[in-house]
């Protein structure tokens, strides 16, 4: 029998989830696909995926043990397959996969390439910090590994509902998109002589977190926060439009890949290492407030302070590194989450274009627990489902007040973040987060030495950001927060 298929169809994927023996939602899981794909592919028989799809499966293939490949091809007999050539040829990416042992460049290439990866996993904190430093001074947050321009800063915390968002139906495609010559370094190979050709699928297949599918994101276009005299306020917009979740990545973590690369050979970090021109892909990319120029995914970064007559406290999250694809192993404010649909119904008219709906179901899945809106159902129901009412109650009361601290970009992997807190009065955060949870989807819920939460005061914060490795996004928060802690929470602070 030769090991030969033409093309992928609807059918013979699923004889691949058949041959894998998984269930739809586990081979979407595997795919990193929408579990309604797999599901149509069932009833459709000839469908032919897109292109990326068709590499996702060569991969899938490819991984795939020998006797489940066998049993794959069985599956096809009498499927009318195309025996012109010797070596098993699946997919439409033409990659050739042997059907014994692996082949030992690419065994070689596979542990270089998750050398890199766990290195910068373990010194990613360090890493930000290092690297953060080759932007002129006037660009840097502080030491939080964030970079913030002059024209993204606010000079005082304003109302998180103030903040203008604009939609760019038709922006242009950018012209960076991680699969350049500068980027084959941090590419490994996929089969023999055969390299990866965007990163996404490399962490796929070798190091894929649970979290990791290609979501509908928000892509940030443009930022203008403006100081208005004769009202005596400030303002914030932000345009966007749309990009993936796997965009970032094969930009996003490319950057960090090389940033591991040059600057912690064999696991030892060598600060003097990562300048410009030992990083060809950050030299690519170079501006990262030139929005024009690569897919820059948006983000919402939210400190939760809880405010009694006791004082004023905060809690951080460990995120898990075999949850999530970023800042594994580091502490974050939390919720945070990703600027994205969590329905069908297009922006800008869907509800979830909206910041506080965001925050809102962060603090749903994040503090309770609740099941994540995956962006395939019907758009939330904001003013009458629970903890969502409970949520805009308090708001609407002045139990609960959020502030928009700015906009910035992290250093290390160039992901957008709109910076926030969220004040609760100590009774209505009691009262919705009553079945607040001690782990979820991304990590662990970690509180100060004496399991209570951390004060939210100067000789905490600081320890915090001198002492711990804390994602950019979280230091950025702490860091503002406490710069405007007089805004925030007034004299308690």
């Amino acid at each position: 029998m030769a090991d030969v298929v033409a093309s992928w169809t609807s059918a013979r994927a699923d004889a691949l989830r058949q041959a894998l023996r998984m269930s739809n939602e586990a081979f979407a899981e595997h795919l990193g696909v929408a579990v309604r794909t797999v599901a149509y592919w069932r009833t459709r028989a000839n469908i032919v995926p897109q292109p990326a799809i068709q590499e996702t499966l060569d991969a899938a293939l490819a991984n795939a043990p020998e006797s489940v490949r066998a049993q794959f091809f069985l599956l096809l007999e009498g499927e009318g397959r195309d025996e012109s050539s010797s070596g098993p040829k699946v997919g439409g990416g033409g990659a050739n996969y042997r059907t014994g042992e692996a082949d030992e460049n690419v065994r070689a290439s596979h542990h270089e390439w998750l050398s890199v990866r766990r290195n910068l996993n373990q010194n990613r904190a360090e890493l930000t910090q290092i690297v953060s430093r080759i932007y002129p001074e006037e660009m840097r947050l502080g030491q939080t590994g964030v970079l913030m321009p002059e024209s993204w800063r606010l000079q005082t915390p304003i109302d998180l509902m103030s903040v203008e968002l604009k939609w760019e139906e038709s922006a242009s495609q950018p012209p960076v998109a991680g699969q350049s010559a500068e980027t084959a370094r941090l590419r490994p190979l996929v089969s023999p002589g055969r390299q990866y050709t965007r990163y996404h699928r490399a962490m796929r297949d070798l190091d894929r977190p649970r979290l990791f599918e290609n979501r509908l994101c928000y892509r940030l276009l443009n930022v203008d926060a403006e100081d208005v005299a004769a009202s005596n306020r400030l303002t914030l917009s932000m345009t966007l439009g749309n990009m993936c979740y796997f965009d970032m990545i094969d930009v996003g973590e490319a950057l960090a890949h090389e940033t591991g690369l040059v600057g912690c050979p064999e696991g030892t970090v060598v600060p003097e290492r990562l300048a410009w021109e030992n990083l060809p892909f950050r030299r690519m990319v170079r501006d990262p407030f030139d929005l024009a120029r690569y897919p820059l995914m948006l983000s919402v970064s939210t400190l939760t302070v809880r405010q009694s007559e006791a004082g004023t406290t905060f809690l951080l999250l460990r995120r898990n590194p075999a949850k999530v694809a970023i800042a594994g192993g580091m502490l974050s404010v939390f919720p945070t989450g990703v600027f994205q649909p969590a329905s069908v119904v297009p922006a800008p008219h869907s509800p979830d274009f909206n910041l506080w709906h965001n925050v809102m179901r962060e603090y749903s899945e994040e503090f309770l627990g609740n099941p994540e809106h995956d962006g395939d159902g019907p758009p939330i129901d904001y003013e009458n489902e629970e903890p969502f009412r409970s949520l805009n109650l308090a708001l609407q009361a002045g139990k609960i007040r959020v502030l928009c601290l700015g906009v910035g970009v992290d250093a290390l992997n160039y992901v957008g973040d709109v910076f926030t807190v969220a004040v609760f009065d100590a009774d209505i955060f009691d009262k919705i987060f009553d079945g607040m949870v001690e782990q979820n989807d991304e990590g662990d819920v970690v509180s100060s030495d004496d399991r209570q939460a951390f004060n939210f005061d100067g000789p905490t914060i600081e320890r915090l950001l001198r002492t711990e490795p804390i994602a950019p996004s979280g230091a950025a928060c702490l860091y503002l927060a406490w710069q405007h802690r007089d805004a925030i929470i007034g004299s308690q602070a």
